[in-house]
C-alpha cells in the first residue's frame, strides 16, 4: 500500500495501472454473489489457528460485499464459509507468497468456491 501511495505522489494516478498487491497490503475478504437471490454469507478466516476475520454480511443478487480485512502473513490459513446458515466451504492452505484478495464466491447452484490472488 505504501508503494502505491508513493507512486501516485510521484507520477500521478496513472501510475496505478498494472500495480498489484504486495507483502504490505492487507487481505480483503469479499463475498461475491453470482446468484439472482440475496444471500447471507458468514466467513471465518484463521491464520495459524488465530481467528483474524469473522463476519456475516448480506449480499444482494449479483453483488459484492466486504467481509473484512487482515494483514497478510506467511502461514497456514483455514477458511470456513456458511451460506444462509448452512456450512458450504472449509478449506485450508499454506501461504508463502503474498495475496491480497480472498473471495467466497456463491454460484447460482448454491455452491461456494474460494478464490485468492493479487488484485490490482
Amino acid at each position: 500500500m505504501r508503494r502505491r501511495r508513493l507512486l501516485v505522489g510521484m507520477t500521478g494516478a496513472f501510475a496505478l495501472a498494472g500495480c498489484t498487491g504486495g507483502p504490505g497490503d492487507p487481505i480483503t475478504c469479499l463475498a461475491v454473489n453470482r446468484d439472482d437471490t440475496d444471500h447471507r454469507v458468514t466467513m471465518w478466516v484463521a491464520r495459524d489457528d488465530r481467528l483474524v476475520v469473522a463476519n456475516t454480511v448480506t449480499v444482494g443478487a449479483g453483488g459484492v460485499a466486504e467481509v473484512g480485512e487482515t494483514p497478510w502473513r506467511r502461514g497456514r490459513y483455514r477458511v470456513t464459509v456458511r451460506l444462509d446458515g448452512e456450512a458450504r466451504l472449509a478449506r485450508e492452505f499454506r501461504a508463502t507468497e503474498p495475496f491480497n484478495q480472498l473471495d467466497a464466491i456463491v454460484a447460482a447452484d448454491g455452491s461456494v468456491a474460494l478464490n485468492r490472488g493479487l488484485a490490482a
